[in-house]
């Protein structure tokens, strides 16, 4: 079947994002499949199969390390790790030409029009841990101003496919998202807030789960913004979009909100912004108010060979605190913080989404 998500794009453009599609899907199901079979039977492997019953971040570190060892002694790891590298890489070198090819065709309404409709803050520091490439992307998150909708034309047609990361091949991220939002047990919230709302996809999801409350998110990126405000108008979708660091400071009430959901987030984040966010989360929050988290799933959670898996975004897909969040256990620092009521779970295969659910005491 023809996938039309890339069809935007010129033929050329078209043709680089379905060869680097299939070439995902390709090393992430039979090469990797055979990667694992081999990883599994190989001298030692049977030892360090799950993390240490008990293990504090330290120890699952060490864990990690002593799996990506023996799995870098396998030819059909490297092999595996090579074209999920080459895709990485190649994503937006094929990308961004194929985008700029149609700049005209692609050319959004001003930037003075949609900020209209956000609150930026033209003075807010930016904390240190977000100059990054953030997933190789050339000059990051703001590196591009096609990056937002145009981008997912080239995006998408790939990470459609799974595969990728945390999410296993045949992943459908948007029903991930539906998913992670259902968590939430109660059907009658009437504010919820979203922290690194990106583009606006989740924000979708928990409009169509809870049509009626009022949402409000936010993000460091002002791209990003743009395009989840630009995405709210398609959909006729009320939303406050306003540029903060959620880790420092939302600018939110204390006790406004019924509800928290946060996406694909704390990977993003060093440990003590992340214990920052989960204190703020907790003041804006009522009483009795509910968070749910979805992360990729700790280490802990999965075996030796799908940790070593994860662990390698770290260094070879610019996400620099990939393995940091993966040793930590939300759980236990959502407790620490105050709240009660804490579960986590996987949702799907390979433990992915994994969730964090709690409750601030009434």
């Amino acid at each position: 079947m023809r996938n039309t998500a890339s069809q935007g794009l010129g033929q050329h453009g078209r043709a680089g994002v379905a060869m680097l599609g299939a070439m995902q899907k390709f090393a992430s199901s039979h090469v990797r499949d055979a990667a694992r079979r081999a990883f599994e039977v190989a001298p030692g492997a049977s030892a360090i199969a799950r993390a240490p019953e008990g293990a504090d971040r330290e120890a699952i570190i060490r864990w990690v390390g002593e799996a990506r060892a023996l799995a870098e002694q396998q030819p059909l790891y490297r092999i595996e790790r090579f074209m999920q590298a080459y895709v990485a890489l190649s994503i937006y070198e094929f990308g961004i030409p194929a985008v700029e090819a149609r700049r005209d065709q692609f050319a959004a309404e001003p930037d003075a029009y949609v900020d209209d409709r956000i609150d930026l803050d033209s003075d807010l520091a930016m904390p240190d841990y977000y100059d990054c490439d953030w997933h190789l992307r050339p000059g990051g998150w703001d590196g591009y101003d096609l990056y937002g909708p145009h981008g997912l034309l080239v995006i998408k047609p790939i990470f459609a496919l799974g595969g990728f990361a945390a999410a296993p091949v045949g992943a459908n991220i948007g029903q991930h998202r539906l998913d992670v939002v259902a968590q939430l047990p109660r059907r009658d919230y009437r504010r919820i807030y979203e922290p690194g709302c990106g583009n606006g996809s989740t924000l979708v999801a928990i409009h169509r789960s809870f049509p009626g409350a009022d949402l409000v998110a936010c993000d460091l990126s002002a791209e990003q913004l743009r395009a989840a405000r630009r995405l709210a108008d398609r959909l006729s979708m009320p939303v406050t979009l306003r540029q903060r660091d959620a880790a420092a400071a939302t600018g939110e009430d204390d006790e406004s909100f019924d509800a928290v959901v946060t996406f694909a987030l704390h990977h993003e984040l060093p440990h003590g912004a992340n214990i920052a966010l989960l204190q703020e989360m907790f003041r804006i929050l009522k009483p009795g108010g509910d968070i749910v988290l979805s992360d990729p799933p700790p280490f802990r959670a999965v075996t030796a060979f799908h940790a070593v898996l994860l662990d390698w975004d770290t260094d070879n897909r610019e996400e620099p605190f990939f393995s940091e969040a993966g040793a930590c256990d939300w759980g236990m620092e959502m407790e620490r913080i105050g709240f009660v009521d804490v579960q986590a779970r996987a949702l799907g295969p390979d433990s992915y989404p994994w969730v964090t659910i709690a409750r601030k005491p009434a």
